[in-house]
């Protein structure tokens, strides 16, 4: 009986990877993270957007990946870009990454925030060229807000290359699967 609690064992796990569904890479969630459309498309303009927009300048220009970024450049109060995304559910990992540059005006602001949470704020930063910036944490609802707030009296703040992913329920379900089975596996060693 022993021997077969092994086989057994790892036929359902077998069957569970199955049904749950072929591993696939999580889709991209952002409508015009790039800005290739050369517009804000799938961007909903928030404050003031006097001074903002896409630039497609070409090769050698100020662009972190591709042929275009946005560029914000407020003067009298802030203003950028949000972006209602649905995320699925409640309590799903999430990943999210932008590739911001500042040119050392002041003052300036940027600020980052994902389902209400502030995930990055950066007051008068010195200029350099492009940082990517990485968060992940866990939905707080169906359908959160993805938001980018500026002000720059002195010039423009470039964003580029926005993403944001969350694992498909295949991927979960693979995960929960063989999760599972190692805890089996590790109870049934133990007694």
């Amino acid at each position: 009986m022993q021997k077969r609690a092994p086989c057994i064992l790892a036929t359902l796990v077998a069957g569970l990877t199955a049904f749950a569904g072929p591993a696939s890479a999580s889709p991209e969630l952002v409508v015009n993270g790039g800005f290739e459309s050369a517009t804000f498309d799938g961007w909903t303009p928030t404050g003031e957007s006097d001074f903002n927009g896409v630039e497609c300048p070409g090769p050698g220009a100020s662009v972190y990946s591709g042929n275009c970024s946005a560029f914000f450049g407020p003067v009298f109060a802030t203003g950028g870009i949000q972006q209602t995304i649905d995320v699925g559910r409640a309590g799903v990992p999430w990943m999210l990454s932008f590739a911001f540059k500042p040119d050392g005006g002041i003052p300036s602001s940027f600020t980052a925030s994902f389902g209400g949470q502030t995930l990055l704020s950066l007051l008068n930063a010195a200029p350099d060229g492009y940082t990517l910036y990485r968060f992940g944490g866990l939905t707080n609802a169906a359908s959160m807000t993805l938001s980018f707030d500026f002000l720059d009296q002195a010039g423009v703040l470039l964003l580029d290359n926005v993403s944001l992913q969350v694992p498909e329920p295949a991927t979960i379900g693979l995960l929960g699967a063989g999760l599972a089975g190692l805890l089996i596996a590790r109870r049934r060693k133990s007694a």
